[in-house]
């Protein structure tokens, strides 16, 4: 199995443990000086039977208790976060825009209350958008849009159970055009049941004609805890193989350069390299609402995914953490290499000055293999992963989403207070 061998080469040779969270477990007084904040909202019109995100049925009067929560949350970190930096605010789900009063309140209390001075993203449901909508999301200030479009197919919408067609995309990215966002970014996806390369051709040449700020675009990692993981295992629907995965990344390079977009991460182009929509690439921050994570100083956390638990612990003025991982400073490391391999760029300089340590000596072994197979280029002093080294990430991150991060999610879904988890 790929993620054995990878903790071989890593030298991690114990189990990830995640232990029930008790209080005074996590010492929030080295939360980083400087971090994020991401905000979820788990509130859904309707539920895609290929997201694997934690979310529920939209509910009014829950809306309403899961926004007071969350205000809650923020007094509980209030103590230990009140002279820190907040560098930016995402707020993703879900579909956050479901709750945009409640989000104005939020974002009011985050800035009268903490020190803020960053960008705020947010995620937007197609079916949502509306020139209504832009306009409040410039009066809240929000700066960095990600429309999540997926592919501009309608047999292959109607399959993922999007209730747009390709003609209302259309509409939207023409729309979103005359407003002062920061960065437009737009979500596509490769891989889905009966997608040909001539579908994410079109797609490709389709959404670079509207001249966005910024393309995601990444195979759909089908989980098998989510619906369309088990449509796709009892109907046996094509998919593309892992050579042919390798072929659509070329094929994405290719057409992206075509356009004047240039790869600022494994599954991220754009033009500006500096307005960038990239909420998971942190090297600290607090995860607020159900499912949520958090990273800090030595430990990597998650909300209980319940959402009626979720409110009722904030009720009672109690953290809603379910899962705690206390990493120590080698998984550190590995976490922080991880997350700069999807940048496409490891800074070797940053490695020492967090960790007081030469990552060419901590680890010989995996950079000795990365430049054997040409998996990364080194130039000064950073590290820079080759087209190969990116296919060879996106292949080691499928693994470990599918044999940890679904077992982990899956085990969260099905209950709300999980007392330990070794992966």
């Amino acid at each position: 199995m790929i993620t054995d061998l990878f903790r071989r080469i890593i030298g991690k040779k114990d189990k990830f443990l995640f232990r029930g969270y008790q209080e005074k477990m996590v010492d929030f007084n080295t939360i980083d000086q400087e971090t994020g904040i991401y905000i979820h909202i788990p509130f859904c019109q309707t539920l895609c039977p290929y997201c694997p995100y934690n979310k529920v049925l939209y509910d009014r009067n829950k809306a309403l208790a899961y926004k007071e929560a969350l205000l809650q949350e923020l007094m509980l970190y209030q103590e230990y976060m009140s002279s820190k930096n907040i560098t930016s605010v995402y707020i993703g789900g879900g579909t956050p825009t479901l709750l945009l009063p409640e989000l104005r309140e939020i974002l009011a209390f985050i800035r009268d209350t903490y020190h803020f001075q960053g960008d705020i993203g947010i995620e937007i449901h197609p079916n949502d958008a509306s020139e209504a909508l832009f306009r409040e999301l410039e009066t809240l200030g929000i700066d960095l849009i990600s429309l999540g479009v997926q592919t501009f197919n309608d047999q292959i919408l109607k399959q993922l159970g999007r209730t747009y067609c390709s003609h209302d995309i259309d509409q939207v990215l023409a729309m979103v055009k005359n407003f002062h966002f920061k960065c437009v970014d737009v979500d596509i996806m490769t891989n889905l049941p009966g997608q040909t390369m001539e579908d994410i051709t079109y797609d490709l040449q389709r959404v670079y004609s509207y001249k966005i700020d910024q393309l995601s675009i990444y195979p759909l990692i089908i989980f098998p805890l989510t619906n369309l993981g088990k449509q796709i295992k009892q109907k046996g629907l094509r998919r593309f193989s892992e050579i042919q995965e390798g072929k659509i990344l070329n094929l994405i390079d290719t057409i992206s350069q075509q356009h004047g977009y240039k790869r600022s991460s494994v599954w991220t182009y754009g033009k500006n390299q500096h307005n960038r929509y990239t909420s998971v690439t942190r090297e600290s921050f607090i995860g607020l609402g159900a499912g949520a994570t958090s990273l800090f100083g030595n430990y990597f956390y998650l909300n209980t995914f319940h959402v009626d638990e979720y409110i009722r612990a904030l009720q009672q003025k109690r953290m809603p953490i379910n899962l705690v991982n206390t990493m120590n400073k080698r998984e550190k490391m590995i976490f922080w290499i991880f997350w700069r391999c999807y940048d496409g760029v490891i800074d070797t300089q940053r490695f020492h000055q967090l960790f007081d340590e030469d990552i060419e000596k901590e680890f010989r072994l995996l950079f000795g293999l990365l430049k054997s197979f040409r998996f990364c280029n080194k130039q000064g002093s950073n590290y820079l992963l080759t087209d190969w080294g990116r296919f060879a990430y996106h292949y080691v991150e499928k693994q470990y989403s599918l044999h940890y991060l679904n077992h982990l999610w899956a085990a969260s879904m099905q209950q709300p207070w999980i007392k330990e988890i070794k992966l």
